[in-house]
């Protein structure tokens, strides 16, 4: 949980979503079946968060109104330094594929902030 209140208080994530809280201390006790939470390592060293929903079954109903079968992913790296190495790379091709391993799963949504044009053409890099 420290590291995860750490990484939300780096400049390069808050600008990703500056009024965003993610109340770690509840949000890590509790274990629902339609998402997944992960830490991505390099040589056992953490460098940053994934996490994959199923938007449907989502209990804040953030998504809408979506058909099932879908997959929503949050991804970011926590350290600045650790960005423009192709981390975040791999860890979207593994939480695509991760996603995607459920044949029923058609489409993955993201959620950029419009301002945040590194993501945007980190996104449009992976197609």
């Amino acid at each position: 949980m420290n590291l995860l209140q750490h990484w939300d208080q780096q400049p390069h994530v808050i600008a990703s979503d500056p009024n965003d809280d993610w109340y770690w201390e509840v949000e890590l006790s509790r274990n629902p079946d339609w998402r997944e939470q992960l830490i991505a390592e390099i040589k056992g060293r953490p460098i940053g968060f994934v996490q994959i929903i199923d938007p449907a079954r989502e209990e804040s109903r953030y998504w809408g109104d979506v058909a099932p079968d879908l997959r929503a992913i949050d991804i970011w790296i926590g350290e600045e330094t650790d960005l423009g190495k192709g981390y975040g790379t791999r860890m979207m091709q593994l939480a695509l594929a991760r996603c995607f391993a459920d044949p029923r799963v058609t489409t993955v949504l993201i959620d950029p902030l419009a301002s945040n044009t590194r993501a945007h053409r980190f996104y449009e890099r992976l197609g």
